[in-house]
């Protein structure tokens, strides 16, 4: 089992991974507003903040399957030997 001080350091580092996600769809938002603002297409903007947008969502994705996988037990991730 992981001590508290791993624990809490984990909570952190996730919590702070989170947050730059967040924070990057704000960054995508505000550049979306300031395109149209500064008299691009609204159709243009809206479909590069689309794009943006999944690929943040799956960026957001890996990143949680691979925590998942690190939280995983090590007995999980070891194939058993068929010959056994």
């Amino acid at each position: 089992m992981k001590n508290n001080s791993q624990s809490n350091q984990d909570k952190f580092i996730r919590k702070a991974i989170a947050s730059a996600f967040i924070l990057q769809a704000v960054i995508i938002d505000v550049q979306g507003n300031l395109d149209v603002v500064s008299g691009k297409p609204a159709l243009n903007v809206i479909q590069g903040m689309i794009v943006q947008g999944i690929e943040l969502i799956v960026k957001a994705n890996r990143s949680r399957k691979s925590v998942e996988e690190i939280d995983r037990p090590s007995q999980l991730r070891i194939t058993p030997n068929p010959d056994n």
